[in-house]
């Protein structure tokens, strides 16, 4: 919908991927909530809002984004801090497309509280998923948060996250769309 010029013949599917081997081995033992990213009243109204009423939100830990550097990327960190939290507020922003956190999350064994878009279909991981509305109250957010904490299964999550893991491998996913590539090509030929 954000390139409607664009002929959906001409369109193949992808996702932001991960390194299957960044993930951190499943643990049962975690903490509430982990809410993190930039906030921008602009781009992400909703994580900018709870980021700043965190501590109305159960159990819920606010990580700042760290910044783009020169330095490489905090991503093995990132993923080793999701793994030792059971929910995960991984809002979209104002286009509502899938954000790389939504599958990381998952893979690290977290239930995910999301803003994204209903449409916005994620395979193998959209049950995973308790979507609210960017429009959402705190006070909502937080009896949201607190039912998340309280029913996390670990075995549910653990079936989740070897899900995220498989399909979303950076190696099974691209390969998967040079396929596809591929496939488009030879039917213009």
């Amino acid at each position: 919908h954000m390139a409607s010029w664009i002929r959906p013949e001409h369109c193949i599917r992808t996702y932001h991927s991960l390194n299957s081997e960044d993930v951190p081995v499943f643990a049962s033992e975690r903490r509430g909530c982990l809410l993190s990213g930039a906030i921008s009243e602009h781009f992400y109204p909703l994580r900018t809002r709870l980021a700043r009423n965190h501590q109305r939100l159960p159990e819920t830990v606010y990580l700042q984004h760290p910044g783009y550097n020169a330095n490489g990327h905090k991503t093995p960190g990132f993923l080793k801090t999701l793994s030792k939290y059971k929910v995960a507020i991984c809002t979209a922003s104002i286009f509502g497309y899938t954000l790389r956190k939504l599958i990381e999350a998952t893979a690290c064994g977290c239930r995910v509280i999301t803003d994204l878009p209903y449409d916005e279909v994620m395979p193998e991981i959209d049950g995973n998923f308790i979507r609210v509305e960017p429009s959402s109250p705190v006070s909502y957010i937080a009896d949201v948060v607190s039912e998340a904490i309280n029913s996390y299964d670990p075995d549910l999550q653990r079936r989740f996250a070897k899900r995220a893991i498989a399909f979303y491998d950076y190696r099974s996913l691209y390969g998967q769309l040079a396929y596809d590539i591929a496939s488009m090509r030879r039917s213009y030929e």
